[in-house]
């Protein structure tokens, strides 16, 4: 009898040799997140670490005003927290579930124990938190730089990427957050890239049409992180 070899649908934990990959599946829970819901409080304890499947989560920044801007975005290429791989145990930002999707879910306990014991394990996480800073630092350029059109349609391309599908839910009001601009100005952008043929979003859904005209419109930071974290998935 042939045994299939256990997947977990995070593209870090499946980029770990066959031997330590075998025994992750008793690590981790599989856990349904719905839009919105928080995975990590700014300053509260982290229990454990995320490995999103396909869910695509939010890490934000909260000013003393209330305002909260995006400053990284999560999905089967990561985890969440990253934290977690610095050895630290309070969560430094907030993080929620952006689109609704599962997680593999890891007690922190047991993440510290490979980190501790596996070598592939450890190495795939700082190589993915290398990744993971290089996009930070490329999305602070990207947000002074690019249009709010090739901003969102890089960030609809990422999404696609990371839900495997060309459809998933999103609201106006929620991407005017992600992208820290008002909602009129997602509006425009969302209804250009209509007109040119690359999506339809229609009552918080967003289907992707046409991927190589949604590629095209998007700015070269989509490239430049799609490849970060690819070379961090092969180191």
């Amino acid at each position: 009898m042939t045994t299939v070899a256990f997947t977990s649908g995070n593209r870090v934990l499946d980029a770990l040799p066959p031997r330590d990959l075998a025994g992750i599946e008793d690590d981790l829970e599989i856990v349904t997140l719905a839009a919105h819901q928080f995975t990590h409080s700014v300053g509260g304890t982290m229990h454990h670490v995320d490995f999103p499947i396909d869910a695509v989560l939010s890490v934000v920044a909260t000013l003393a005003n209330g305002d909260s801007v995006e400053v990284g975005t999560v999905g089967c290429e990561s985890f969440v927290e990253a934290d977690a791989a610095l050895a630290s145990a309070v969560s430094s930002r907030t993080s929620f579930c952006q689109v609704r999707g599962r997680v593999g879910r890891m007690r922190i306990d047991r993440f510290e124990q490979r980190m501790a014991t596996s070598v592939p394990f450890a190495r795939l996480i700082r190589h993915n938190v290398r990744a993971t800073l290089f996009s930070a630092q490329q999305f602070v350029a990207c947000n002074v730089k690019h249009s709010v059109l090739q901003r969102c349609a890089r960030w609809f391309a990422m999404t696609a990427d990371r839900v495997g599908s060309p459809q998933f839910t999103l609201t106006h009001d929620f991407l005017a957050i992600m992208l820290g601009v008002r909602r009129a100005g997602v509006s425009e952008a969302a209804d250009a890239l209509s007109r040119l043929g690359a999506i339809e979003y229609r009552r918080g859904v967003v289907t992707v049409l046409d991927r190589q005209i949604l590629e095209s419109a998007a700015c070269e930071c989509y490239d430049a992180c799609r490849r970060a974290f690819a070379m961090s998935l092969s180191s």
